[in-house]
């Protein structure tokens, strides 16, 4: 499956089509991504990441990338972005990206499934820093999740909300997280959305 997306990215070099021009680099990333992921994760119920390299990085720009890789757009579920642009992060540039492109995905999900939103909505991103830690929240005005995925929520393959999900995702999300010196929780749920807390440290 890899690979034929690998073939897919290289067939669209020559087409000349622009929105194939602008898909192309986040299709030829994936493959490798998911290389990184493919041995360990569903193995083990970890990522088994290499250790973390923080540097200072603008939130921002992340974001926006994290969006377009999420899947959100301007005619269906769009980015509402609030934090400040000059605002940074530490962090391990490619272990943020995997962790907001997972929660912008799975906000995206939980709206396009909702039968009554008609693949439409909102994912709002701010972001604070308070004295040495950066909060940032990621709200979607969804429907909640379900009781029953609440409480196992960052427990491997027991915590998705979607039909054949592994269950991965927000638990190597929060392992991200906790291995670059900040956390991943839920912060509420309910019928007005969910919105999920990520903390990490502020650039020093």
């Amino acid at each position: 499956m890899l690979t034929a997306a690998q073939m897919a990215s290289d067939r669209l070099a020559p087409s000349g089509d622009p929105t194939g021009a602008r898909a192309r680099p986040r299709l030829g990333r994936a493959p490798d991504r998911a290389l990184n992921l493919a041995p360990d994760g569903p193995a083990r119920g970890r990522s088994e990441e290499p250790k973390p390299d923080p540097r200072p990085l603008r939130l921002v720009p992340a974001i926006h990338a994290a969006a377009e890789d999420a899947g959100l757009t301007d005619q269906g579920v769009r980015l509402i972005q609030r934090a400040p642009a000059r605002l940074r992060v530490e962090a391990d540039a490619e272990h943020l990206h995997r962790i907001l492109v997972n929660l912008m995905r799975n906000a995206r999900e939980a709206i396009e499934g909702d039968p009554e939103r008609d693949g439409k909505g909102r994912v709002s991103l701010s972001a604070v820093r308070t004295g040495t830690r950066v909060e940032i929240r990621v709200r979607d005005d969804g429907p909640g999740l379900p009781a029953r995925a609440r409480e196992r929520l960052f427990l491997p393959f027991q915590g998705s909300t979607r039909r054949n999900g592994a269950g991965l995702g927000l638990p190597i999300s929060r392992e991200l997280a906790q291995a670059n010196g900040g956390d991943l929780t839920l912060d509420v749920t309910g019928p007005g959305g969910t919105v999920f807390l990520l903390t990490l440290p502020a650039q020093a």
